[in-house]
């Protein structure tokens, strides 16, 4: 699999980088375009310490729901991958996503590496609220 996103290439968002988000200005930078909200097909802890984060244990948690960008340029990834530290502190890999409108894809997802830094007491959830926000279950 290739492990570069491509011109065009999806990508899934659960925090910060969604519509309304702390980080949303981000995501325009990086030229992202809305495709609308969606979910991951296999269910992962989504955790909310200092910020979100997703965790690569597939079959715990949830199916997470999120939103769907196409990033047209290779430059946008830049923007993305700097703000989730990638490959440092976050690894993108590409992930089965449904979107709302019923259709099924792949779109790059950050998983985040350090499980031991988290709170132990910390439960995971099905989505991250964005106040003020529409989240509306998918």
């Amino acid at each position: 699999m290739n492990t570069l996103p491509e011109p065009g290439d999806l990508v899934f968002v659960y925090g910060t980088l969604k519509r309304g988000g702390e980080y949303e200005w981000v995501m325009l930078k990086a030229g992202g375009r809305y495709l609308g909200r969606a979910q991951l097909t296999t269910p992962y802890p989504l955790i909310l310490d200092r910020y979100p984060c997703l965790l690569d244990e597939p079959g715990k948690g949830f199916k997470v729901t999120g939103e769907v960008y196409q990033v047209e340029q290779s430059s946008g990834w830049q923007h993305l991958d700097w703000l989730e530290g990638h490959p440092q502190e976050y690894l993108r890999r590409k992930e089965p996503v449904l979107l709302e409108n019923g259709c099924a894809t792949l779109a790059w997802t950050y998983f985040y590496l350090f499980r031991d830094r988290l709170g132990a007491a910390l439960i995971p959830v099905k989505e991250f609220p964005i106040a003020g926000g529409s989240d509306q279950p998918v």
